[in-house]
């Protein structure tokens, strides 16, 4: 009987270990609803530094972005207008591993007057496990994830999103 339970116990120290491993000791948070947002630090177009927690108190939309993606160029116009119309929350659109260049010659020929910041290294988008783009987070005025979703969205649905938060 004795022998029966020690593959049965070194498995479960096995699980135990690799739960460990994968979970605990790869530094990773979750950034799912509900879970606090990961809070950074990257510079927008002119250089100013924007940190995530200074926003606290503020809901904040982040949209990952890129220039070559086709459906975040669709979805472009929609960010503008929630952007420059919206006045219940930030807008941060974050350039996933685009050129401060990349992002001026396209800032210029789409006449854009959001907030760019230049996540040139991904270190963003890796810390928020983005794979696609784009893809937008909601964060509401504590600092939690409210919601999650790829794919375009727009300006009438962040709206929703936005009075949906409100008490």
């Amino acid at each position: 009987m004795g022998k029966k339970l020690v593959p049965i116990f070194i498995g479960m120290i096995t699980i135990g270990v690799l739960g460990l491993l994968v979970n605990g000791l790869s530094g990773k948070v979750s950034a799912n609803p509900g879970d606090p947002s990961i809070d950074f630090e990257l510079k927008d177009m002119n250089g100013v530094v924007h940190q995530l927690s200074d926003y606290k108190g503020k809901p904040v939309v982040i949209n990952f972005f890129t220039t070559w993606c086709e459906p975040c160029l669709d979805e472009a116009p929609e960010l503008e207008a929630f952007g420059t119309e919206y006045d219940g929350a930030v807008l941060l659109v974050l350039a996933k591993g685009e050129s401060k260049r990349r992002m001026t010659d396209y800032i210029e020929e789409s006449k854009s007057k959001l907030t760019y910041l230049l996540d040139t290294k991904e270190d963003v988008a890796n810390d928020y496990g983005v794979i696609g783009q784009p893809e937008t987070i909601i964060i509401d005025e504590n600092g939690l994830i409210h919601e999650r979703f790829s794919g375009p969205t727009t300006k009438a649905d962040l709206i929703q999103m936005m009075e949906s938060m409100k008490p």
